[in-house]
């Protein structure tokens, strides 16, 4: 729970308070004629570098060598990550990606009509 105390009291007993705050870790706010201003909280220090800085963190309990899932729950979820992400076990003929021929191919040159002009020309 934060402690609260108005900005004389804490001008009279700043270098006490501030020690406090960084033995508990238990912040501080000051207020200002009933009104929060500012909150004191202790710094943490970061470590130097990334390695080691969790050490300590966490416990590991069980066998880490041998695998999570069994082979028949690895391919269940296999499926459903292909499924999610638009793979397909077999996928059906259309979808190959295979060129069928001519017959799809548009004629640009044909299909438009004589006479007609596409924009405005100024003259």
């Amino acid at each position: 729970m934060d402690r609260k105390i108005n900005a004389a009291a804490f001008k009279a007993q700043c270098l006490k308070l501030i020690d406090e705050v960084a033995e508990s870790g238990q912040p501080i706010t000051v207020t200002k004629r009933g009104k929060a201003k500012v909150q004191i909280i202790a710094v943490r220090e970061k470590p130097k570098t990334l390695i080691g800085a969790l050490k300590g963190s966490f416990e590991i309990v069980g066998d880490i060598g041998s695998p999570v899932f069994d082979q028949s729950e690895w391919d269940a979820w296999e499926r459903k990550l292909r499924k999610i992400s638009g793979e397909f076990d077999d996928p059906p003929a259309r979808y190959t990606g295979a060129r069928v021929g001519r017959e799809g191919q548009s004629r640009l040159g044909k299909t438009r009509q004589k006479g007609v002009r596409r924009g405005s020309r100024s003259r």
